[in-house]
């Protein structure tokens, strides 16, 4: 039993180094999720798909909310505060950027932003996109804790989840569009309350939180 439980601390311990430094979010942290949040932006008002995919290759946004969750499950209540206060700050950072990047094209183009079908669908709320949030926050949660496994490419796969929703609230405040910003805002809050969710699971799937 011992030799378990040692194994869990081992884990655990490994997981909470890979995510504590993103409780004091760096330079970088804010220069990549500008960079991708711009990306997705161009994506969504181009109506080009790939775009948006490939914006979410730079996009660590994600990590912060495993952190969080990784927090409750073992009840560091500071170093969920700090998350939470990184989740914040990112989300504000892509905001102000997608809003920004809107100004410059509805300045380049010489017209108001064309309500595109990349941006309608990023604006529609529903359980679809809620079970999407819920197993991608199991699958980044379990990558997260399997060093072997790329997580690279489950954050690219997960951050899908939440960086367009942002970039749209930013599009949304450029066009004035204020039912679109409600919509994309609930969005948001649905994926990550799912992702949320998800890693919460899988961490206690993993055995986390009952570490002696």
């Amino acid at each position: 039993m011992s030799f378990f439980l040692s194994k869990k601390s081992l884990l655990q311990s490994r997981i909470e180094k890979r995510l504590e430094e993103y409780d004091h979010p760096s330079k970088s942290f804010f220069f990549l999720i500008a960079i991708a949040t711009s990306l997705a932006s161009l994506g969504l008002a181009l109506d080009n798909t790939a775009v948006v995919i490939g914006a979410m290759v730079v996009a660590p946004i994600i990590t912060p909310v495993f952190g969080f969750s990784l927090a409750i499950i073992i009840i560091k209540i500071s170093n969920a505060f700090k998350s939470l206060s990184s989740i914040f700050l990112g989300s504000i950072t892509a905001v102000i950027v997608s809003a920004i990047t809107g100004y410059i094209i509805k300045f380049i183009e010489g017209q108001n932003l064309i309500l595109t079908n990349e941006i309608v669908i990023r604006a529609k709320p529903d359980l679809f996109y809620f079970l999407v949030a819920i197993l991608s926050g199991l699958a980044g949660a379990y990558a997260y804790s399997k060093p072997k496994i790329l997580s690279s490419i489950t954050g690219i796969a997960i951050s899908v989840a939440l960086l367009p929703p942002l970039s749209v609230i930013g599009l949304s405040i450029t066009m004035q569009n204020w039912h679109l910003m409600e919509q994309s805002i609930f969005l948001y809050i649905l994926n990550l309350t799912g992702i949320f969710l998800g890693s919460i699971i899988s961490f206690l799937v993993l055995g986390l939180g009952n570490v002696d």
